[in-house]
Protein backbone atom coordinates (compact mmCIF):
# COMPACT_ATOMS: atom_id res chain seq x y z
CA UNK A 1 0.00 0.00 0.00
CA UNK A 2 1.20 3.64 -0.91
CA UNK A 3 -0.06 6.68 0.70
CA UNK A 4 0.02 9.97 -0.90
CA UNK A 5 2.44 12.36 0.46
CA UNK A 6 3.03 15.85 -0.77
CA UNK A 7 6.48 17.58 -0.72
CA UNK A 8 4.72 21.45 0.03
CA UNK A 9 3.17 19.67 3.34
CA UNK A 10 6.54 18.44 4.82
CA UNK A 11 10.45 20.05 5.36
CA UNK A 12 12.86 17.77 3.06
CA UNK A 13 14.76 16.91 6.24
CA UNK A 14 11.56 15.53 7.21
CA UNK A 15 11.20 13.78 4.10
CA UNK A 16 14.91 11.86 4.09
CA UNK A 17 14.46 11.29 7.79
CA UNK A 18 10.56 9.20 7.21
CA UNK A 19 12.72 7.53 4.08
CA UNK A 20 16.33 7.03 5.60
CA UNK A 21 14.77 5.65 9.41
CA UNK A 22 15.25 2.71 9.90
CA UNK A 23 12.57 0.04 10.48
CA UNK A 24 12.59 -3.73 10.57
CA UNK A 25 10.37 -5.46 7.37
CA UNK A 26 7.57 -7.62 8.63
CA UNK A 27 9.10 -11.69 8.31
CA UNK A 28 8.74 -12.77 4.56
CA UNK A 29 7.74 -9.58 3.19
CA UNK A 30 9.36 -8.03 0.79
CA UNK A 31 10.86 -4.31 2.04
CA UNK A 32 8.55 -2.37 -0.22
CA UNK A 33 4.53 -3.52 -0.15
CA UNK A 34 2.69 -3.33 -2.88
CA UNK A 35 -0.04 -0.87 -3.48
CA UNK A 36 -3.12 -1.29 -2.04
CA UNK A 37 -6.23 -2.36 -4.27
CA UNK A 38 -7.73 1.15 -5.13
CA UNK A 39 -5.13 2.90 -3.59
CA UNK A 40 -4.17 6.57 -5.68
CA UNK A 41 -2.91 9.48 -5.14
CA UNK A 42 -3.33 13.05 -7.25
CA UNK A 43 -0.63 13.83 -9.86
CA UNK A 44 2.86 15.26 -8.63
CA UNK A 45 2.36 13.36 -5.25
CA UNK A 46 5.28 10.87 -4.12
CA UNK A 47 3.64 7.62 -2.53
CA UNK A 48 5.06 6.19 0.64
CA UNK A 49 5.38 2.68 1.26
CA UNK A 50 3.32 1.31 4.40
CA UNK A 51 6.65 1.12 5.99
CA UNK A 52 7.45 5.11 5.31
CA UNK A 53 4.27 5.85 6.16
CA UNK A 54 4.68 3.88 9.76
CA UNK A 55 8.54 5.95 10.14
CA UNK A 56 6.58 8.91 8.88
CA UNK A 57 4.18 9.03 11.48
CA UNK A 58 6.38 8.04 14.84
CA UNK A 59 8.00 11.28 13.46
CA UNK A 60 4.78 13.36 13.31
CA UNK A 61 3.95 11.77 16.65
CA UNK A 62 7.88 12.96 18.35
CA UNK A 63 6.52 16.91 17.69
CA UNK A 64 3.56 16.94 19.10
CA UNK A 65 1.69 16.60 15.57
CA UNK A 66 -0.78 13.51 16.86
CA UNK A 67 -3.45 14.45 14.44
CA UNK A 68 -1.14 13.90 11.84
CA UNK A 69 0.32 10.97 13.18
CA UNK A 70 -3.51 9.59 13.91
CA UNK A 71 -4.65 10.04 10.34
CA UNK A 72 -1.23 8.16 9.28
CA UNK A 73 -1.75 5.00 11.82
CA UNK A 74 -5.71 4.84 11.03
CA UNK A 75 -5.26 4.52 7.14
CA UNK A 76 -2.31 2.01 8.13
CA UNK A 77 -4.68 0.03 9.71
CA UNK A 78 -7.54 0.45 7.61
CA UNK A 79 -5.86 -0.44 4.26
CA UNK A 80 -2.59 -1.75 5.27
CA UNK A 81 -1.20 -5.26 3.46
CA UNK A 82 1.39 -6.14 5.95
CA UNK A 83 0.16 -7.45 9.27
CA UNK A 84 3.37 -6.39 10.88
CA UNK A 85 2.43 -2.72 9.82
CA UNK A 86 -1.05 -3.20 10.49
CA UNK A 87 -0.05 -4.24 14.34
CA UNK A 88 2.42 -2.11 14.93
CA UNK A 89 0.45 0.97 13.46
CA UNK A 90 -2.76 0.08 16.17
CA UNK A 91 0.18 0.03 18.93
CA UNK A 92 1.60 3.25 17.96
CA UNK A 93 -1.91 4.61 17.75
CA UNK A 94 -3.14 3.50 21.08
CA UNK A 95 -0.28 4.85 22.63
CA UNK A 96 -1.34 8.51 21.52
CA UNK A 97 -5.26 7.71 22.98
CA UNK A 98 -3.18 6.53 26.27
CA UNK A 99 -1.37 10.37 26.08
CA UNK A 100 -4.64 11.88 25.28
CA UNK A 101 -6.35 10.13 28.20
CA UNK A 102 -8.62 8.20 25.86
CA UNK A 103 -7.91 4.84 27.53
CA UNK A 104 -11.71 3.10 26.54
CA UNK A 105 -10.18 3.82 22.90
CA UNK A 106 -6.83 2.49 23.29
CA UNK A 107 -8.26 -0.47 25.46
CA UNK A 108 -10.27 -1.49 22.15
CA UNK A 109 -7.45 -1.03 20.07
CA UNK A 110 -5.05 -3.15 22.30
CA UNK A 111 -7.45 -5.93 22.52
CA UNK A 112 -7.77 -6.07 18.49
CA UNK A 113 -4.18 -6.22 18.33
CA UNK A 114 -4.26 -9.34 20.73
CA UNK A 115 -6.83 -10.58 18.92
CA UNK A 116 -4.74 -11.27 15.95
CA UNK A 117 -1.62 -12.48 17.96
CA UNK A 118 -2.40 -13.09 21.22
CA UNK A 119 1.98 -13.35 22.17
CA UNK A 120 2.27 -10.09 22.61
CA UNK A 121 3.38 -9.86 26.74
CA UNK A 122 3.93 -6.04 26.03
CA UNK A 123 0.86 -5.41 24.09
CA UNK A 124 -0.92 -7.15 27.04
CA UNK A 125 0.98 -5.04 29.79
CA UNK A 126 -0.47 -1.76 28.44
CA UNK A 127 -3.86 -3.09 28.07
CA UNK A 128 -3.60 -4.02 31.52
CA UNK A 129 -2.48 -0.61 32.23
CA UNK A 130 -5.09 1.38 29.67
CA UNK A 131 -8.24 -0.88 31.85
CA UNK A 132 -6.32 0.30 35.16
CA UNK A 133 -6.50 3.78 33.70
CA UNK A 134 -10.29 3.57 32.61
CA UNK A 135 -11.02 2.32 36.16
CA UNK A 136 -12.26 -1.64 34.89
CA UNK A 137 -10.12 -2.68 37.99
CA UNK A 138 -11.54 -6.30 37.02
CA UNK A 139 -10.09 -6.77 33.54
CA UNK A 140 -7.27 -4.90 34.80
CA UNK A 141 -6.34 -7.61 37.50
CA UNK A 142 -6.76 -10.26 34.95
CA UNK A 143 -4.75 -9.05 32.39
CA UNK A 144 -2.07 -7.92 35.31
CA UNK A 145 -1.58 -11.39 36.48
CA UNK A 146 -1.35 -13.18 33.35
CA UNK A 147 1.39 -10.44 32.61
CA UNK A 148 2.93 -11.76 35.83
CA UNK A 149 4.41 -14.70 33.66
CA UNK A 150 5.59 -13.21 30.68
CA UNK A 151 9.06 -13.08 32.59
CA UNK A 152 9.39 -9.54 32.99
CA UNK A 153 12.57 -7.73 34.93
CA UNK A 154 12.29 -7.66 38.17
CA UNK A 155 11.37 -3.38 38.30
CA UNK A 156 8.96 -4.03 35.42
CA UNK A 157 7.71 -6.86 38.16
CA UNK A 158 7.67 -4.59 40.98
CA UNK A 159 5.68 -2.16 38.86
CA UNK A 160 3.12 -4.94 37.88
CA UNK A 161 2.67 -5.67 41.96
CA UNK A 162 2.26 -2.22 42.68
CA UNK A 163 -0.67 -1.96 39.98
CA UNK A 164 -2.25 -4.95 41.67
CA UNK A 165 -1.94 -3.22 44.84
CA UNK A 166 -3.23 -0.29 43.69
CA UNK A 167 -6.57 -2.22 42.49
CA UNK A 168 -7.24 -3.60 45.57
CA UNK A 169 -6.97 -0.58 47.39
CA UNK A 170 -8.98 1.66 44.75
CA UNK A 171 -12.03 -1.01 43.77
CA UNK A 172 -14.71 1.23 44.67
CA UNK A 173 -18.39 -0.74 43.10
CA UNK A 174 -19.02 -2.69 39.92
CA UNK A 175 -22.30 -3.76 38.55
CA UNK A 176 -22.67 -6.75 36.58
CA UNK A 177 -25.91 -8.31 34.84
CA UNK A 178 -26.71 -11.56 32.33
CA UNK A 179 -28.50 -13.36 30.63
CA UNK A 180 -28.99 -16.42 29.34
CA UNK A 181 -30.47 -19.73 27.80
CA UNK A 182 -29.99 -23.05 29.62
CA UNK A 183 -30.81 -26.11 28.20
CA UNK A 184 -30.57 -29.06 30.89
CA UNK A 185 -31.37 -32.74 30.15
CA UNK A 186 -32.13 -33.88 33.39
CA UNK A 187 -33.99 -32.00 35.40
CA UNK A 188 -34.94 -33.78 37.89
CA UNK A 189 -31.59 -35.56 38.16
CA UNK A 190 -33.50 -38.69 38.11
CA UNK A 191 -31.74 -42.02 37.33
CA UNK A 192 -33.04 -43.58 34.24
CA UNK A 193 -34.36 -46.33 35.54
CA UNK A 194 -37.85 -47.89 34.52
CA UNK A 195 -38.94 -49.01 37.83
CA UNK A 196 -37.73 -50.33 41.72
CA UNK A 197 -39.57 -53.55 42.64
CA UNK A 198 -39.37 -55.79 45.96
CA UNK A 199 -39.75 -59.68 46.11
CA UNK A 200 -42.48 -60.41 48.76
CA UNK A 201 -43.65 -64.21 48.92
CA UNK A 202 -42.58 -64.97 45.27
CA UNK A 203 -44.05 -61.74 43.82
CA UNK A 204 -42.78 -58.40 42.30
CA UNK A 205 -44.04 -55.62 43.36
CA UNK A 206 -42.99 -52.35 41.44
CA UNK A 207 -43.33 -48.71 41.42
CA UNK A 208 -42.63 -46.41 38.21
CA UNK A 209 -39.62 -44.13 39.05
CA UNK A 210 -39.55 -40.80 37.81
CA UNK A 211 -38.67 -40.19 34.26
CA UNK A 212 -35.93 -37.73 33.45
CA UNK A 213 -36.96 -34.34 32.33
CA UNK A 214 -35.16 -31.86 30.49
CA UNK A 215 -36.37 -28.44 29.01
CA UNK A 216 -34.82 -25.49 27.97
CA UNK A 217 -34.29 -22.04 30.57
CA UNK A 218 -34.06 -18.42 30.42
CA UNK A 219 -32.17 -17.16 32.89
CA UNK A 220 -31.57 -13.60 34.51
CA UNK A 221 -29.44 -12.15 36.94
CA UNK A 222 -27.30 -9.21 38.20
CA UNK A 223 -24.63 -8.62 40.77
CA UNK A 224 -23.40 -5.54 42.47
CA UNK A 225 -20.42 -5.27 44.66
CA UNK A 226 -19.45 -1.90 46.65
CA UNK A 227 -15.98 -1.48 48.41
CA UNK A 228 -16.51 1.76 50.94
CA UNK A 229 -13.34 2.53 52.15
CA UNK A 230 -12.43 4.03 55.69
CA UNK A 231 -8.99 4.64 55.22
CA UNK A 232 -6.05 3.19 52.37
CA UNK A 233 -6.47 -0.48 53.31
CA UNK A 234 -9.69 -0.90 55.84
CA UNK A 235 -13.30 -0.37 54.31
CA UNK A 236 -16.43 -2.26 54.58
CA UNK A 237 -17.41 -4.85 51.37
CA UNK A 238 -20.89 -5.41 50.10
CA UNK A 239 -22.35 -8.11 47.72
CA UNK A 240 -26.17 -7.94 47.02
CA UNK A 241 -27.16 -10.91 43.61
CA UNK A 242 -30.37 -11.64 42.66
CA UNK A 243 -30.16 -14.72 40.02
CA UNK A 244 -34.01 -16.41 38.20
CA UNK A 245 -34.22 -19.14 35.88
CA UNK A 246 -37.31 -20.05 34.88
CA UNK A 247 -38.65 -23.13 32.63
CA UNK A 248 -41.37 -23.73 30.77
CA UNK A 249 -42.82 -26.20 33.28
CA UNK A 250 -43.16 -23.93 36.48
CA UNK A 251 -41.81 -26.94 39.08
CA UNK A 252 -38.28 -26.21 38.46
CA UNK A 253 -38.10 -22.37 38.69
CA UNK A 254 -35.54 -21.43 40.61
CA UNK A 255 -34.70 -17.78 42.15
CA UNK A 256 -32.07 -16.87 44.62
CA UNK A 257 -31.39 -13.75 46.59
CA UNK A 258 -27.86 -12.85 48.29
CA UNK A 259 -27.05 -10.72 50.62
CA UNK A 260 -23.43 -9.80 52.50
CA UNK A 261 -21.98 -6.81 54.16
CA UNK A 262 -18.87 -6.89 55.93
CA UNK A 263 -14.94 -5.79 57.05
CA UNK A 264 -12.81 -5.62 54.54
CA UNK A 265 -8.34 -5.44 54.84
CA UNK A 266 -6.05 -4.90 51.74
CA UNK A 267 -2.40 -5.48 51.96
CA UNK A 268 0.70 -5.14 49.66
CA UNK A 269 -0.10 -8.89 48.45
CA UNK A 270 -3.53 -9.69 49.08
CA UNK A 271 -6.86 -9.24 51.19
CA UNK A 272 -9.06 -10.76 53.41
CA UNK A 273 -12.63 -9.87 54.40
CA UNK A 274 -14.92 -11.28 57.05
CA UNK A 275 -18.76 -11.00 55.86
CA UNK A 276 -22.64 -12.04 58.28
CA UNK A 277 -24.65 -13.63 54.63
CA UNK A 278 -28.19 -14.23 53.80
CA UNK A 279 -29.27 -16.10 51.28
CA UNK A 280 -33.25 -16.51 50.18
CA UNK A 281 -34.44 -19.25 48.10
CA UNK A 282 -37.55 -19.57 46.17
CA UNK A 283 -38.28 -23.02 44.19
CA UNK A 284 -40.89 -23.77 42.37
CA UNK A 285 -42.74 -20.49 42.67
CA UNK A 286 -42.83 -20.98 46.46
CA UNK A 287 -40.46 -20.01 48.98
CA UNK A 288 -37.98 -22.41 49.99
CA UNK A 289 -35.34 -21.79 52.20
CA UNK A 290 -33.54 -19.03 54.18
CA UNK A 291 -29.92 -19.37 55.22
CA UNK A 292 -28.06 -16.89 57.97
CA UNK A 293 -24.45 -17.11 58.11
CA UNK A 294 -21.01 -15.97 57.96
CA UNK A 295 -17.80 -16.00 55.77
CA UNK A 296 -14.20 -15.44 55.77
CA UNK A 297 -12.54 -14.89 52.27
CA UNK A 298 -8.77 -14.71 52.02
CA UNK A 299 -6.39 -14.27 49.01
CA UNK A 300 -2.82 -13.75 49.01
CA UNK A 301 -0.51 -13.23 45.69
CA UNK A 302 3.34 -14.51 45.61
CA UNK A 303 4.83 -13.90 42.48
CA UNK A 304 3.08 -16.60 39.84
CA UNK A 305 1.34 -18.24 42.64
CA UNK A 306 -2.27 -16.75 43.45
CA UNK A 307 -3.78 -17.78 47.09
CA UNK A 308 -7.40 -18.13 47.40
CA UNK A 309 -9.53 -19.04 50.32
CA UNK A 310 -13.19 -19.16 52.00
CA UNK A 311 -14.94 -20.75 55.32
CA UNK A 312 -18.25 -20.37 55.39
CA UNK A 313 -20.81 -21.39 58.18
CA UNK A 314 -24.45 -21.42 57.69
CA UNK A 315 -27.74 -21.89 59.13
CA UNK A 316 -30.45 -23.32 56.77
CA UNK A 317 -34.40 -23.56 57.52
CA UNK A 318 -36.82 -25.28 55.28
CA UNK A 319 -40.17 -23.58 54.71
CA UNK A 320 -41.80 -26.66 54.47
CA UNK A 321 -42.57 -27.49 58.08
CA UNK A 322 -42.00 -31.25 57.29
CA UNK A 323 -39.23 -30.77 55.34
CA UNK A 324 -37.41 -28.67 57.85
CA UNK A 325 -38.18 -31.74 60.43
CA UNK A 326 -35.74 -33.77 58.01
CA UNK A 327 -33.46 -31.32 56.73
CA UNK A 328 -32.85 -28.22 59.34
CA UNK A 329 -29.43 -28.01 60.44
CA UNK A 330 -26.50 -25.85 59.76
CA UNK A 331 -23.00 -26.17 57.18
CA UNK A 332 -19.79 -25.94 57.24
CA UNK A 333 -17.83 -24.93 54.25
CA UNK A 334 -14.07 -24.98 53.31
CA UNK A 335 -12.17 -24.09 50.25
CA UNK A 336 -8.51 -23.70 49.33
CA UNK A 337 -7.50 -23.02 45.44
CA UNK A 338 -4.03 -22.39 44.00
CA UNK A 339 -4.01 -20.92 40.88
CA UNK A 340 -0.06 -20.61 39.08
CA UNK A 341 0.49 -18.06 36.07
CA UNK A 342 2.08 -20.08 33.60
CA UNK A 343 2.71 -17.66 30.69
CA UNK A 344 0.71 -14.52 29.67
CA UNK A 345 -1.87 -16.48 28.27
CA UNK A 346 -2.34 -19.58 30.19
CA UNK A 347 -2.55 -20.36 33.97
CA UNK A 348 -3.59 -23.20 35.99
CA UNK A 349 -5.50 -23.70 39.42
CA UNK A 350 -6.10 -26.65 41.69
CA UNK A 351 -9.12 -26.63 44.41
CA UNK A 352 -9.95 -28.45 47.49
CA UNK A 353 -13.13 -27.84 49.12
CA UNK A 354 -14.99 -29.83 52.00
CA UNK A 355 -18.46 -29.13 53.16
CA UNK A 356 -20.09 -30.77 56.07
CA UNK A 357 -24.10 -30.60 56.35
CA UNK A 358 -25.86 -31.76 59.48
CA UNK A 359 -29.12 -32.13 59.20
CA UNK A 360 -32.17 -33.40 61.80
CA UNK A 361 -32.15 -37.08 60.14
CA UNK A 362 -28.27 -38.32 60.13
CA UNK A 363 -29.53 -39.92 56.74
CA UNK A 364 -29.58 -36.53 55.53
CA UNK A 365 -26.84 -34.96 56.17
CA UNK A 366 -23.05 -35.73 54.57
CA UNK A 367 -19.40 -34.80 54.40
CA UNK A 368 -18.15 -34.46 51.01
CA UNK A 369 -15.09 -33.37 49.54
CA UNK A 370 -14.28 -31.85 46.28
CA UNK A 371 -10.43 -31.69 44.30
CA UNK A 372 -11.00 -29.92 41.01
CA UNK A 373 -8.01 -29.29 38.54
CA UNK A 374 -8.86 -26.41 36.21
CA UNK A 375 -6.62 -24.81 33.12
CA UNK A 376 -7.01 -21.15 31.78
CA UNK A 377 -5.73 -20.40 28.58
CA UNK A 378 -6.10 -17.15 26.61
CA UNK A 379 -7.16 -18.21 22.35
CA UNK A 380 -6.73 -16.17 19.23
CA UNK A 381 -9.40 -14.09 17.40
CA UNK A 382 -10.91 -12.92 21.12
CA UNK A 383 -11.42 -16.01 22.62
CA UNK A 384 -10.73 -17.65 25.62
CA UNK A 385 -11.24 -21.22 27.19
CA UNK A 386 -11.31 -22.41 30.71
CA UNK A 387 -11.57 -26.09 31.62
CA UNK A 388 -12.07 -27.90 34.95
CA UNK A 389 -12.38 -31.71 35.80
CA UNK A 390 -14.03 -32.18 39.48
CA UNK A 391 -14.63 -35.35 41.99
CA UNK A 392 -16.68 -35.04 44.94
CA UNK A 393 -17.25 -37.87 47.52
CA UNK A 394 -19.82 -37.72 49.59
CA UNK A 395 -20.34 -39.81 52.74
CA UNK A 396 -23.83 -39.55 55.03
CA UNK A 397 -24.29 -39.82 58.30
CA UNK A 398 -26.53 -41.95 59.38
CA UNK A 399 -27.82 -45.59 57.56
CA UNK A 400 -31.40 -45.55 55.69
CA UNK A 401 -33.51 -47.93 53.81
CA UNK A 402 -33.39 -48.55 50.23
CA UNK A 403 -34.27 -51.21 47.37
CA UNK A 404 -31.34 -53.00 46.10
CA UNK A 405 -31.31 -53.81 42.32
CA UNK A 406 -31.69 -57.69 43.44
CA UNK A 407 -35.52 -56.75 44.87
CA UNK A 408 -33.78 -56.92 48.60
CA UNK A 409 -34.82 -54.20 51.15
CA UNK A 410 -31.85 -53.33 52.65
CA UNK A 411 -29.99 -50.69 55.03
CA UNK A 412 -27.03 -48.40 54.43
CA UNK A 413 -24.91 -45.86 54.62
CA UNK A 414 -25.39 -43.82 51.56
CA UNK A 415 -22.28 -43.04 49.44
CA UNK A 416 -21.97 -40.70 46.27
CA UNK A 417 -19.22 -39.92 43.94
CA UNK A 418 -19.76 -37.43 41.65
CA UNK A 419 -17.58 -36.74 38.49
CA UNK A 420 -18.44 -32.95 36.62
CA UNK A 421 -16.64 -31.47 33.55
CA UNK A 422 -17.11 -28.13 32.95
CA UNK A 423 -15.63 -25.86 29.89
CA UNK A 424 -16.22 -22.03 29.14
CA UNK A 425 -15.67 -20.29 26.14
CA UNK A 426 -15.99 -16.91 26.28
CA UNK A 427 -15.02 -13.95 23.78
CA UNK A 428 -14.07 -10.07 23.79
CA UNK A 429 -15.61 -9.31 20.11
CA UNK A 430 -18.29 -7.60 21.93
CA UNK A 431 -16.19 -5.49 24.34
CA UNK A 432 -17.17 -1.94 22.65
CA UNK A 433 -20.40 -2.67 23.67
CA UNK A 434 -19.48 -3.96 27.19
CA UNK A 435 -20.88 -7.28 26.58
CA UNK A 436 -19.51 -10.58 27.00
CA UNK A 437 -21.13 -14.00 25.35
CA UNK A 438 -20.25 -17.01 27.18
CA UNK A 439 -20.94 -20.17 25.80
CA UNK A 440 -20.63 -23.37 29.17
CA UNK A 441 -20.68 -27.09 28.93
CA UNK A 442 -21.22 -28.93 32.48
CA UNK A 443 -21.43 -32.95 32.82
CA UNK A 444 -22.20 -34.38 35.46
CA UNK A 445 -22.01 -38.26 36.50
CA UNK A 446 -22.84 -39.79 39.94
CA UNK A 447 -22.06 -42.85 40.82
CA UNK A 448 -23.75 -43.89 44.34
CA UNK A 449 -24.26 -47.27 46.14
CA UNK A 450 -27.55 -46.79 46.66
CA UNK A 451 -28.53 -47.05 42.49
CA UNK A 452 -31.73 -45.21 42.58
CA UNK A 453 -29.37 -41.83 43.72
CA UNK A 454 -27.22 -41.93 40.23
CA UNK A 455 -27.80 -40.00 37.49
CA UNK A 456 -26.15 -38.38 34.52
CA UNK A 457 -26.63 -34.98 33.78
CA UNK A 458 -25.85 -31.74 30.78
CA UNK A 459 -25.93 -28.45 30.92
CA UNK A 460 -25.43 -26.06 28.34
CA UNK A 461 -25.57 -22.18 29.07
CA UNK A 462 -25.57 -19.46 26.09
CA UNK A 463 -25.26 -15.98 28.25
CA UNK A 464 -24.45 -12.14 27.44
CA UNK A 465 -23.05 -10.42 30.10
CA UNK A 466 -23.12 -6.84 30.37
CA UNK A 467 -21.00 -4.68 33.09
CA UNK A 468 -20.35 -1.32 34.01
Amino acid sequence: MRFPFSPSRFPLLLLLAALLAPFPAAEGAEREAPPAAGASAPAGEKRLTEREALVLARILAGQGRRDEAAALYQELIARGRIQEYRIEAAFQLAGIFMLEGRFREASLLFLDILRRNPNLPRVRLELARAYFLNRDYEDAQLQFELVKGSGLPPEVQEKVDEFLTQIRRRKDWSIGFNAALVPDSNLNQASGGEEECIALGGMLLCRPLEKKQSGIGLGVGGTLNHYLRFSRDFGLRSTISLNALEYERNDFDDYQLFLASGPRHTFEQGEISLQPTFRKRWYAGRQYSEEYGIRLDGQWMLNRFLLGGAFSWARIRYNDSYVNEFLEGDSLFSHLQVRYILNDRTFIQAGLAFQRENAEADAYGSDSLRCALGLYRVLPYGFSLFGELSLTDARYHGAQWYIARDYRIAETRRRDRTWQVFASLSSSLLEKYDITPTLQYTYVRRDSNIWTQEHERQRLNLSLGYRF
